[in-house]
């Protein structure tokens, strides 16, 4: 029997760049839970394990049997109501460590949980995590894959939670989930004033005001339209303010991510000084950003949360939602049938935009169906994905042409546009999936789960 040492951590969101790393599909059920010993199976790709560990928190001993089909299926109907599901990414991080990123499926949808695992106790205690990894529970039993089968997402995560409650008032609903995305954007500007990673840390807080923005589109027909233009450009702007930095960021990993997918293929000279410039650059965006940028960006989300109150929210029927709803779905729906026409780089990311729209709204009202529409939200996020990472090429090629580098720009290029041709065809076909309604069936279709939970 083997000696585990690894740290845990509690991501606040998923990485935009996840989907840029090699992944696997795990799916787990348990056999034998006591205080100190566990039992579980696990289907991760073609690997199927029998796996008993003792003990908790950083330190557990680990003993791992590899299982055929036949004994593997035999046994998994036993783990009944005691399974979870989550895809998991590996991160290379600092000094030849790998960091195992969970997306938890499901119930456990939003919850994002990272694991280092280390070859001594010295080392996992030295160990200085990326900012992006959040807050460490090593030890925190809430968090183990056990509990999290047997009895969800932990409480107090809740109170937050991104997603229409069944026993609370729709308006208030949307006034509690505003509300929690600007306080987490908040209390994360506060958080990387604290930290080295400025860039990595802001992350978090773009994609708070991205969500709350999602929100004001779903319902604007009920804000009006004054309110809703002065309250969206508020967190727009401040969005922009922190793009330049992740904007910058961004630009290293798509480069490193390409790099490891190409290989030997791409210049290995002109990338290494490419990289080396982006990184200087990035550095010096992240300095000049941070100086004094947090306290003004908290100033201006918090004067709109004093807004929220305010909020003329009379209707708690589906007439709330409704219309927002299947504009974004419209608007995602023509934006596609453009870029299937004219697959230009200003096409592709307004398809990604009103998709990321669609997937923010379908995750707060997965309420009424939750095995349904977290299926048709997963489908909008990995297309949003897809048309991320293609975006992000094209930032990184314009970058190239700007530049004045040494090497094979032209092979270069030539990866680029062949990698986003492949995002491309995959982003199509999830998209002929997720947009294959008309909008009158699809919002016919949500209006029913809808009335059916109410």
């Amino acid at each position: 029997m083997s000696s585990e040492i690894e740290r845990k951590f509690l991501l606040p969101e998923t990485p935009a760049w996840l989907s840029k790393f090699e992944s696997v599909r795990i799916e787990q059920g348990y056999l034998a839970i006591e205080e100190e010993i566990e039992i579980r199976l696990r289907h991760a790709g073609d690997k199927r394990l029998l796996t008993a560990k003792r003990g908790h928190g950083e330190v557990r001993e680990e003993i791992e049997i590899a299982l055929d089909r036949e004994h593997f299926d035999s046994l998994w109907p036993l783990t009944e109501s005691r399974r979870l599901t989550k895809i998991r990414h590996f991160i290379p991080i600092a000094e030849s460590l790998i960091a195992e990123v969970d997306v938890f499926g499901g119930e456990l949808e939003g919850l994002v949980i990272g694991e280092v695992e280390f070859d001594s106790e010295e080392r996992s205690a030295g160990f200085e995590p990326p900012a992006w990894m959040g807050t460490d529970v090593t030890g925190d039993g809430r968090y183990t894959g056990q509990r999290l089968a047997i009895r969800g997402r932990p409480s107090g995560q809740g109170i937050r939670s991104y997603r229409l409650k069944r026993m609370e008032l729709p308006s208030e609903g949307i006034r509690r989930i505003v509300l929690g995305r600007g306080q987490e954007a908040v209390e994360g500007l506060r958080d990387a004033t604290n930290r080295s990673d400025w860039a990595s840390s802001v992350h978090g807080v773009r994609k708070d005001l991205k969500k709350l923005r999602a929100v004001l589109r779903l319902i604007r027909e009920e804000l009006g339209e004054d309110v809703y233009r002065t309250e969206n450009q508020r967190y727009r702007d401040a969005g922009r303010k922190l793009g330049r930095s992740r904007d910058a960021e961004v630009k290293t990993l798509t480069l490193s991510a390409l790099r490891e997918r190409s290989g030997e293929k791409l210049p290995p000279d002109l990338a290494e000084a490419w990289l080396v410039v982006l990184e200087r650059e990035r550095d010096e965006i992240v300095r000049q950003t941070s100086n004094g940028a947090a306290e003004s960006l908290i100033a201006q989300i918090e004067a709109g949360l004093e807004q929220i109150p305010k909020w003329q929210l009379e209707n708690d029927s589906w007439e709330l939602v409704e219309a927002g709803l299947l504009r974004s779905y419209r608007r995602g729906r023509q934006a596609m049938r453009r870029t299937r026409s004219d697959p230009s780089a200003e096409n592709v990311h307004e398809w990604r935009k009103r998709t990321k729209d669609l997937w923010y709204q379908l995750r707060i009202l997965r309420g009424p169906w939750p095995a349904v529409i977290s299926a048709t939200a997963a489908e909008a996020h990995e297309l949003a994905e897809l048309l991320g990472d293609h975006h992000d090429l094209t930032v990184l090629a314009d970058d190239l042409s700007a530049r004045e580098l040494t090497g094979d720009r032209d092979a270069v290029r030539g990866l680029i546009d062949h990698r986003q041709a492949e995002l491309l065809k995959c982003a199509l076909q999830v998209g002929e999936r997720l947009f294959a309604e008309k909008p009158k069936a699809f919002g016919s279709r949500f209006e029913s789960y809808w009335m059916a939970w109410r």
